[in-house]
């Protein structure tokens, strides 16, 4: 897909080899979410997907054990629902977590 032209790429598409596959999904740079010796490495980037006039989009997480590699698209609705889920959940592993310890 190296012969879009510009416009076509959002400002943060790779614009490489993993940038549009045949399914026109444009990705960016991958951040790692990495803080120590995680056995599952997650990393967190963009995606979009050129189909209609509509293009969906979000946010792609990637999950690596070993060699074992999967991608998650996440839509933008659904990342936002997420986002607003996150510290409800994580408020409540933290106290899990510590009520655990304290037993």
């Amino acid at each position: 897909m190296n012969n879009l032209s510009n416009s076509t790429h959002p400002s943060w598409c790779l614009r490489g080899p993993d940038c549009a596959d045949s399914a026109g999904l444009h990705y960016s740079r991958l951040v790692g979410m990495a803080r120590g010796n995680e056995i599952i490495q997650m990393n967190v980037g963009l995606w979009r997907m050129d189909v209609g006039p509509v293009s969906p989009g979000g946010v792609l997480l990637e999950f690596t054990l070993e060699e074992d590699v999967d991608r998650w698209p996440v839509d933008l609705a659904q990342s936002h629902a997420l986002a607003r889920l996150l510290p409800r959940l994580l408020r409540q592993a933290d106290a899990t977590l510590q009520a655990s310890r304290a037993a």
